[in-house]
């Protein structure tokens, strides 16, 4: 296949169309012809993608042209420091937060330190304090600064994120029809082409699925959808006065979980009930959470949620987000023979899945038996064998089990073991060498330098106006 023969139709708008569109736009020479089949509406599953990114989406946003300057200017968007879990295994809040490799102490990791003292992570580290008090500022370049340690994420409107993405869009080279789509036409395993209500017919050598849980493409492809749980899922948006902290407040409820996000005009508000029962949560939709056995079909790849579905408990629904795209980027078909391509697509696919899903589980499963998350009542009575691996390890002498292409690293793994009332038996013998009081000491002066520094910080809200006024300067036009 030349690349002037090659073909890429979009299928769905909404998040996840518009960005792929705008990335292979941007990636692709221009003699590789994209075309964007969408209507002007927003998919109803959108919201599921949550309100919030981890800090590697930067430059993942700003590739596509959506810079901090555009996000903050043109959009309510705010900062976020990572989720301050609240009534959620255990009767204090806690924090998981976004922080680069946590301090440690003589080579000594820190999670040992807590082992051997008793004392509490979340004083110890930065963003974890900072968002707690409601304050914000970006980090210094001096790595011997406390607050070059804290990373942070986006906390965003999904439908003003999608509309920023259109925009730019319109001023590219894509081909846009603003039709709904209406079917496929297939020549054996592979799709011909996409029909639009209209009876327009749309030929593509490649074909993205971004129609959401429709799957108008994949769906006559008979690509396996694997439901995990039903859920019923609502999103709210009120005004408020001012903005609030640069972290998100996921509560646990008597059948689910709420999760609240600040922006700069207003707060979102996902409710999730996980009892799928139409008279517990009229005003909700229902959507079914899970994945398909592969999302690469044919000459179809289906990215976002017309290929898996998972809770916006974190920010893994935009890391997946990311992740599919980024990977159809790397790996667009060189030749109508796409099986080599379309296998490690796949491959991927399914670590990704399969890590995200070993991470949300783990949000369910308390280490104590005084202290108790709310719980699906679908989840499984014992963990996945390698759910299990990392629990045993970290709960037998504090070890943190590795596999390759997490999307989580070990600071997510560790204050995840921590919040969920996961402790250690037993600490590094490396630390023995240490008094108890040096150990101590160690940890207090860590304390108050991370306490210094952030009560230092301006509020989140007073910080980003400050931001966007300096933003807007003529210099930054």
């Amino acid at each position: 296949m030349k690349p002037d023969e090659l073909t890429i139709v979009v299928c769905g708008g909404g998040l996840a169309g518009s960005l792929a569109a705008l990335a292979l736009t941007n990636a692709l020479s221009p003699d590789v012809r994209i075309v964007h089949v969408s209507d002007s509406g927003e998919p109803a599953d959108d919201f599921l993608y949550g309100s919030a990114t981890a800090p590697d989406c930067h430059n993942f946003l700003h590739a596509l042209g959506l810079d901090e300057r555009t996000l903050l200017l043109e959009s309510n968007t705010a900062f976020s420091y990572g989720t301050d879990f609240r009534q959620w295994a255990a009767p204090e809040p806690w924090m998981l937060c976004h922080h680069a490799p946590f301090p440690a102490p003589d080579g000594i990791p820190l999670r040992h330190f807590l082992t051997r003292t008793g004392a509490a992570l979340a004083p110890l580290l930065i963003s974890a304090r900072a968002a707690a008090l409601g304050r914000f500022a970006h980090p210094p370049e001096n790595p011997q600064h406390p607050l070059s340690r804290a990373e942070y994420g986006y906390q965003f409107a999904l439908d003003e994120w999608a509309e920023l993405a259109d925009r730019l869009a319109a001023g590219s080279r894509i081909e846009r029809i603003r039709e709904d789509l209406a079917g496929v036409e297939r020549h054996g395993d592979l799709i011909r082409a996409v029909r639009t209500a209209t009876g327009k017919s749309v030929c593509g050598d490649l074909f993205i699925d971004a129609s959401g849980q429709d799957r108008h493409v994949l769906g006559p492809l008979s690509s396996q959808f694997r439901t995990t749980r039903r859920i019923r899922a609502r999103v709210e948006r009120s005004a408020t006065p001012h903005l609030g902290p640069p972290c998100r407040m996921v509560e646990a409820t008597a059948s689910g979980w709420s999760a609240t996000t600040q922006l700069q005009d207003s707060q979102l508000k996902i409710h999730i009930d996980a009892s799928s029962d139409d008279d517990r949560a009229p005003e909700s939709l229902p959507f079914s959470l899970g994945r398909l056995d592969e999302a690469w079909v044919g000459n179809c790849v289906g990215v976002g949620h017309a290929a898996w579905a998972v809770e916006p408990l974190t920010p893994a629904p935009m890391m997946l987000l990311q992740r599919d795209i980024e990977r159809l980027l790397e790996l667009v078909p060189a030749s109508k023979n796409m099986a080599v391509e379309r296998r490690e697509y796949n491959r991927r696919f399914n670590n990704d899945l399969k890590h995200v899903g070993l991470f949300h589980d783990a949000l369910y499963r308390p280490g104590s038996p005084h202290v108790g998350a709310f719980a699906p009542p679908d989840l499984a009575n014992s963990p996945p064998e390698a759910l299990q691996r990392k629990i045993t390890q970290f709960e037998n002498r504090g070890a943190l089990v590795s596999y390759d292409l997490d999307p989580f690293n070990e600071e997510d793994w560790t204050q995840n073991h921590i919040g969920m009332g996961r402790s250690p038996r037993r600490h590094d013998r490396q630390l023995d060498a240490i008094s108890l009081e040096q150990a101590e000491q160690t940890l207090a002066t860590l304390r108050t330098s991370v306490e210094q520094v952030a009560s230092r910080m301006p509020p989140h809200h007073v910080y980003l106006a400050r931001f966007k006024a300096y933003l807007e300067k003529p210099r930054h036009a």
